[in-house]
């Protein structure tokens, strides 16, 4: 068992990891991460796949382009069933050339780990959960970069890209250098955390989600997998998909996807106001458009701050432009808001 928590736990009595996997800091959690907020990442696991044929074997398996990753650029990727379908979602990184993490969400784990670890008997490499070992700590804020590289010593510059000193790595989350993920096993993440949390403020982990949310980056948990192709998710958008990388497993599906095929639903960002009852819905769950019985789309992820849920869903394009989206049990629609980058047309 990874004693990190039961650290964080001495430090802070009223925090605890809520049933929707996020870690809740209790009374004293900042609202505004200010300068620089951190933040430990409960909802995040890993798996190590270790080898000289780490890198091949993972060319094989998932959407990202491994000739393309290494000890300075990480990527977001995702192993599909042979239908296309997301089994897990994940950001890549590197420990060394042979060394490589999956950070994903900890709900999907073991199936993914139990899946990969059928297809890489045959390989130079091995593939293991990794969960129990390291720890992700969420660092944001203006002056994110500059208490890494004081405190870790070191930090990357770039949208995607790491730095590691062959067991710690610190991918960089966004273009302007204000948010990092930190990889670290778990001692090293006690020291790491201990530094940080002298100046920086400590924000609950649903903070983090809502920062993923406002990017409109959705990822595969428990409740969603075997359910959206990469291109429901924006995959193609926001670099999770190689088309030119050759074959791996799902690639006819979510090739013709893109070259012939048409896309009904795709990744929306709304708000939802909270009425009287606390939001509850899981991942997974239906949405509907206005009065019609058919369901148009899936929760993908929520995350609640003040009287606020900030969510990611997979919607029509159709319902989208109807405007009267809503849960099952609550007539309060959603208020669909804009992501980032820009939707290609669904025809």
């Amino acid at each position: 068992m990874n004693t990190f928590w039961t650290f964080l736990h001495n430090q802070y009595p009223a925090s605890s990891i809520s049933t929707d996997q996020y870690w809740r800091v209790g009374a004293s959690a900042a609202i505004d991460v200010g300068d620089c907020g951190i933040t430990a990442l409960s909802q995040y696991g890993f798996l190590a796949v270790a080898g000289p044929d780490s890198s091949k074997f993972l060319q094989g398996q998932t959407t990202c382009d491994w000739r393309k990753i290494d000890v300075e650029t990480a990527a977001i990727g995702s192993y599909c069933n042979i239908k296309g379908r997301m089994v897990i979602s994940f950001v890549a990184g590197m420990q060394t050339s042979d060394a490589v993490l999956l950070r994903l969400r900890a709900d999907t784990v073991d199936t993914g780990c139990a899946t990969l670890a059928k297809y890489i008997v045959f390989s130079k490499a091995k593939i293991r959960s990794a969960t129990d070992e390291y720890i992700a700590i969420g660092v944001t804020g203006k002056h994110a970069r500059q208490l890494l590289i004081e405190h870790a010593g070191m930090a990357p510059s770039d949208l995607l890209k790491q730095v590691t000193d062959g067991q710690t790595i610190i991918v960089q989350l966004d273009e302007n250098g204000e948010r990092f993920e930190c990889w670290a096993p778990m001692e090293a993440a006690k020291a790491l955390w201990t530094k940080l949390s002298e100046t920086a403020n400590i924000i609950d982990s649903a903070q983090w989600e809502a920062q993923n949310i406002a990017a409109g980056f959705g990822e595969i948990c428990a409740n969603t997998q075997d359910t959206f192709i990469p291109q429901m998710l924006n995959y193609q958008i926001i670099g999770g998909v190689s088309f030119n990388k050759g074959c791996y497993t799902g690639q006819e599906v979510v090739a013709r996807m893109q070259y012939r095929g048409k896309l009904k639903r795709r990744l929306y960002r709304a708000t939802l106001r909270n009425s009287s009852h606390s939001f509850s819905h899981i991942p997974g769950t239906d949405l509907y458009n206005g009065d019609e019985p058919q369901s148009i789309g899936n929760l993908v992820s929520a995350a609640t701050i003040g009287d606020e849920t900030e969510i990611l869903a997979v919607l029509t394009e159709e319902a989208v432009a109807a405007n009267n989206i809503h849960f099952a049990d609550d007539s309060t629609c959603l208020e669909i808001t804009s992501l980032p980058y820009e939707l290609p047309s669904a025809g």
